[in-house]
C-alpha cells in the first residue's frame, strides 16, 4: 500500500528572530570549541550553512568566509529559515513506523496536491502595552491575520494596526496608519542538485543532502528595531541619570497621546511584574509615568494547512517566532535557554536524573558550569552588585568581616561579612589599577570551576557550600527585592532577574540534576590535603583537555621556532 502524509509539521516549531537595522542578513553561524591554544575549551563561534534568497525566491547556499555583526552602526538582523516536513506511512499504520521527509513539489504530487493546496497564514502581535495596563485596545498586530499563497514567492509585508472596533478616538495606530513588523517570504523550491563534490553543501549525511534547495521553506524577516509613539516622545527627553534626547524620530512619533498609554502608570496598573521595563520608568521612580512608546517586536503564530488526495483531508502544522533585540554575545552561551525551559516542561526532573548515566552526568555538569562562566565573563559584576545587592540582617550577617576583605559596603550582599561568602577567598585586589575587582574575580572562580575536575575537587572539599550557595528553583528568601526592583541576596545566580523581576534560578530539572550529582560526589572519599604545586602536578596525570591544550602550545611553540631560524617574526 502506498504511503500517505500522516502528520505535518515545521521545523523548527520555535525560532527566534532578532531585530538589525541593516539591510544584510546575519549569515548562519554554530558553537565550537575554542582551538585557540589560549581559550581552549571555551566557546567559540564559525560559520555554517547559510543561505542567499535570489531574485526568482529560490536559495543558493553558501559558506560564508566571515561573520561580521555590523554593518558601521546597523546591526545585521537574524531572520530564522522554515522548512515545512511531514511523516509519511501507509494508511491505519503504527506512528513508530512513519519516517519524516521533507515536504517538496513532488511528494505534495504524489499526494494528489500542489502549491495551491496549502495555505499559510501568519498573525504577529505585540501584547506589551496591553499587559502593562490591562488593556486589550493597546495591543496591536495584524488584523486580521495575513493569508499568503504558497505560490507567491516575493516578501509579504507585516504591518501592524489597532484592533478593530476600537473607537477612533482611543486607536493607538490612527487608522491610516501603520507599524511594520517585518516581513515574510515562501521561498521557491528547486530541483535538488546530484552530489558534487565540488558543492559540498550536496554532500549525503545520513542519507540527506547537508542542505536542501527542494524543501519547501519560508523565511520571517523581523522589524528594524524602531520606537514609535506620540508627538511628544519626539521631544528631548531628561533620565534620571542626566543626558538629554529625544527618544522617538518624529517620522515615527505619530501614536494617539490619547489611547491609554501615555501617562499611565504602569507600576500600578500592570497585572505581573517586572513594572519598570518601559519608557518613562526612568524619569520619575515614584510616578513612573510612560512616555507612550511602544517597540517593533512581535510574537508570529505560522499556520500551514495541506488538502491532498482524494477525497481531500487536511493536515495542518504551526510554529512560533519570537522577536528579540540582538544578541551582543554570539560567542557566549546562557547557562539558562529557551532549550531548558522547555526541557523543564517536558519531563519528570526525578526520572531525567534516574535515567541518566554517571558520565553522561558529568559531561553535562562540567557543560552547565562552563555556561555559567561564559555568562560571568559578560557579566559586570560591581556594577550589578551595587544596583542589586540586598541590605543583609540578622543571620545574614556574619559576626565579622572576613579578615583582609576589602569589599565595599561589607553589610551588603556579597559584602565582607555577608554569611554566604567563602573567608578563604577575600577580595584583597583594590586599586586604581583594577577597575572591577569583584567581576575580576568572580571571573577567576569560575573560570577555575568550568573544569570538571576542579569543580570536584571544591565540592569534595567544601561539603554543602554547593546547596547552600545555589539557588532553589523560584527561590526568594526574606530582603529580596525589598527597597528596590530586583534586590537580591548572593546566591547564584546573583543579582539577575527572571522575566517577572524574582530571582533567576535554574530550572527545576538543572537545579535537581545539579543536586543530585553534588550529593554523589561528596558521598565520595575525601581528597588528600593539599601539597605543594610542584608535587600535585607530578603526582596526577594530565586530564584528556589538558593533554590537548599542552600538545597545541607545544605545537605553537614548534612553529614559532621554525620561523624564527628561517629569519622569520614571530
Amino acid at each position: 500500500m502506498a504511503e500517505t502524509m500522516q502528520r505535518l509539521f515545521i521545523n523548527p516549531p520555535i525560532a527566534i528572530a532578532r531585530l538589525g537595522g541593516s539591510t544584510t542578513l546575519q549569515k548562519a553561524y554554530r558553537w565550537v570549541q575554542s582551538p585557540n591554544p589560549r581559550t581552549y575549551g571555551e566557546t567559540t563561534i564559525e560559520p555554517d550553512w547559510s543561505l542567499d534568497v535570489q531574485s526568482d525566491g529560490t536559495v543558493e547556499p553558501g559558506l560564508p568566509p566571515a561573520l561580521p555583526f555590523r554593518d558601521g552602526g546597523l546591526i545585521r538582523p537574524v531572520c530564522p529559515f522554515l522548512e515545512l516536513w511531514a511523516s509519511v506511512g501507509e494508511p491505519g499504520s503504527d506512528p513508530a513506523t512513519w519516517r519524516d521527509v521533507p515536504v517538496t513539489p513532488d511528494l505534495l504530487q504524489k499526494q494528489g496536491a500542489s502549491l495551491s493546496d496549502l495555505a499559510i497564514m501568519v498573525d504577529a502581535k505585540n501584547f506589551k502595552v496591553s499587559r502593562r495596563t490591562s488593556n486589550p485596545d493597546l495591543q496591536f498586530g495584524t488584523f486580521p491575520a495575513l493569508e499568503i499563497r504558497a505560490d507567491k514567492f516575493s516578501p509579504t509585508a507585516i504591518l501592524a494596526v489597532s484592533p478593530p472596533g476600537v473607537p477612533a478616538t482611543r486607536r493607538m495606530i490612527p487608522a491610516g496608519s501603520s507599524i511594520p513588523l517585518g516581513s515574510f517570504q515562501v521561498l521557491k523550491s528547486r530541483s535538488q542538485p546530484a552530489p558534487d563534490p565540488n558543492r559540498p553543501w550536496t554532500q549525503l549525511e545520513n542519507g540527506m543532502p547537508r542542505v536542501s534547495v527542494e524543501v519547501i521553506r519560508f523565511r520571517f524577516t523581523p522589524a528594524r528595531g524602531h520606537f514609535y509613539g506620540p508627538p511628544k516622545s519626539a521631544d528631548p527627553h531628561t533620565p534620571d541619570g542626566g543626558g538629554s534626547f529625544a527618544p522617538v524620530d518624529p517620522a515615527r512619533a505619530f501614536l494617539n497621546e490619547n489611547a491609554g498609554w501615555q501617562g499611565a502608570r504602569a507600576d500600578t496598573t500592570a497585572p505581573d511584574a517586572p513594572a519598570d521595563t518601559y519608557d518613562g520608568a526612568d524619569v520619575n521612580p515614584t510616578v513612573n509615568p510612560s512616555l507612550g512608546i511602544v517597540d517593533d517586536t512581535c510574537e508570529a503564530r505560522i499556520e500551514v494547512t495541506v488538502r491532498f488526495g482524494s477525497p481531500k483531508t487536511s493536515l495542518t502544522a504551526a510554529a512560533n517566532v519570537f522577536v528579540a533585540p540582538p544578541d551582543f554575545a554570539p560567542d557566549r552561551r546562557p547557562f539558562l535557554s529557551l532549550a531548558d525551559e522547555l526541557n523543564d516542561r517536558e519531563a519528570d526532573s526525578a526520572a531525567r536524573t534516574a535515567l541518566m548515566s554517571a558520565p553522561d552526568r558529568d559531561a553535562w555538569v562540567q557543560d552547565l558550569f562552563e555556561r555559567i562562566y561564559e555568562t560571568v565573563s559578560l557579566f559586570n559584576l560591581d556594577l550589578q552588585r551595587r544596583a542589586k545587592a540586598s541590605r543583609l540582617t540578622g543571620e545574614q550577617l556574619a559576626p565579622a568581616p572576613i579578615a583582609k576583605d576589602k569589599t565595599r559596603e561589607p553589610t551588603r550582599a556579597m559584602g565582607g561579612q555577608d554569611v554566604l561568602r567563602n573567608s578563604s577567598f577575600p577580595l584583597s585586589a583594590v586599586s586604581g589599577e583594577i577597575r572591577l575587582p569583584l567581576t575580576d574575580h568572580a571571573r577567576d572562580r569560575h573560570h577555575e570551576l568550568s573544569t570538571l575536575e576542579g569543580l570536584r575537587n571544591f565540592v569534595v572539599r567544601n561539603p554543602g557550600r554547593l546547596a547552600n550557595l545555589i539557588r532553589a528553583s523560584f527561590e526568594a528568601e526574606r530582603g529580596e527585592s525589598a527597597g528596590g526592583i530586583g534586590t537580591t541576596t548572593m546566591r547564584m545566580p546573583p543579582f539577575m532577574r527572571n522575566s517577572n523581576a524574582g530571582p533567576l534560578t535554574l530550572t527545576t530539572w538543572q537545579y535537581d540534576l545539579l543536586m543530585a550529582w553534588v550529593t554523589e560526589t561528596e558521598s565520595q572519599p575525601p581528597l588528600a590535603a593539599p601539597i605543594d604545586a610542584l608535587a600535585r602536578r607530578a603526582a596526577r596525570p594530565l586530564s584528556e583537555r589538558a593533554t590537548q591544550r599542552r600538545q597545541l602550545v607545544l605545537a605553537r611553540i614548534a612553529r614559532v621556532r621554525q620561523r624564527t631560524s628561517s629569519g622569520g617574526q614571530s
